[in-house]
């Protein structure tokens, strides 16, 4: 997995601003290698993060217990209304 450098943590605050302190269940489309996800994972109660199959790596949220990630297509989200506090969409193109 490649790891993109953040040594300031300025990519860290800007998600954690996106998100309140005790975030709840929160939906991460585009979560790729989960990068991102492990910026703020600790925060929420439970993060599904969501991504076409061939972007999708799982074995890195091996790691992160309350985080899970899903082949899915933010186009058709497979899941019911309402059943997330909030969602990140982050530098996925």
């Amino acid at each position: 997995m490649a790891t993109r450098s953040d040594s300031a943590g300025l990519e860290k605050a800007h998600l954690l601003d996106m998100l309140p302190t005790e975030a709840g269940h929160v939906l991460e489309i585009g979560c790729g290698d989960g990068r991102l996800t492990r910026k703020y994972h600790d925060r929420a109660k439970s993060v599904v993060g969501i991504d076409l199959p061939d972007t999708l790596e799982t074995a890195s949220f091996d790691d992160m217990p309350q985080a899970q990630c899903l082949a899915a297509s933010a186009i058709e989200l497979p899941f019911r209304d309402g059943c997330f506090d909030g969602a990140i969409f982050a530098l996925s193109f």
